[in-house]
């Protein structure tokens, strides 16, 4: 969200027009709970009200904020009607749960005993975690069957604002069992919490089954699906002794 547009929004909300009657000052002009994650429900944050006049106010009514991204949650202010004491204060906190990806500009307003009223604001933006992984698609250099191969890594990183869960980590395809996980920091079960611009990595090891081509897929569910392919060449087994068989062959007969 631009900061210049935001900056210009509080300052109207600042407008002398209502708060010159009032005598009730909101800081800040309007709260910017910055990036949150689509479906999930931030910390309150809250917008205080300054009496900056020599007489009491009284608040009748308190709207609800525009948008329903937006629920009020608390505060010191408490229901109306209540009153603000000459250069005393109270709160109203507000919780933000966008539910798409974009920014959202909410306002209330307070309605004072007098007939006039105080326009505040809320702003944030709905944003979802992503997943680059690097490589996406490994190839491991042939392998004898029943040997394993070199070490591969798999890098992954949320390049977003924003974490997520990953609710699934699962491995699927004809040769799952030749691909083994063998190290990494990333978490080995799930569920688990994958944060906001952070990595992790995973290191697997090939060990084929059979002659041939061999592959396996790794779907991970988050805020969406990623995921990563792996792949390699099963080479005949190496005998045990130079002739081929498993046993020495007999001494010949003089």
């Amino acid at each position: 969200m631009n900061c210049a547009v935001r900056l210009f929004l509080g300052a109207l909300l600042l407008s002398p027009i209502a708060n010159a009657q009032a005598a009730i000052v909101p800081s800040p002009a309007q709260v910017d709970f910055g990036d949150q994650a689509v479906g999930t429900t931030s910390e309150p944050k809250a917008t205080t009200f300054i009496n900056t006049g020599s007489q009491a106010v009284t608040v009748m009514a308190v709207s609800a904020v525009t948008l329903e991204a937006y629920a009020r949650v608390g505060g010191t202010c408490g229901e109306p009607p209540f009153t603000i004491a000459p250069q005393a204060s109270c709160s109203i906190e507000h919780t933000f749960t966008p539910y798409l990806v974009q920014s959202y500009y909410g306002y209330a307003h307070l309605t004072l005993a007098e007939g006039g009223r105080v326009d505040f604001g809320l702003a944030g933006d709905g944003e979802v975690a992503y997943l680059d992984i690097q490589p996406s698609s490994s190839w491991f250099f042939p392998v004898a069957v029943g040997a394993t191969s070199d070490e591969q890594t798999i890098y992954l990183s949320n390049t977003r604002s924003v974490g997520m869960t990953v609710t699934q980590w699962t491995s699927s395809g004809p040769d799952v069992g030749a691909f083994l996980r063998t190290g990494g920091n990333c978490p080995s079960e799930t569920p688990f919490y994958f944060g906001a611009s952070s990595s992790c990595t995973v290191i697997y090891r090939f060990r084929p089954t059979h002659v041939g081509d061999h592959s396996m897929s790794v779907s991970i569910l988050g805020s969406g699906s990623f995921g990563f392919s792996m792949s390699g060449d099963g080479l005949p087994e190496v005998p045990v002794f130079k002739n081929g068989f498993e046993v020495p062959t007999a001494a010949p007969i003089e």
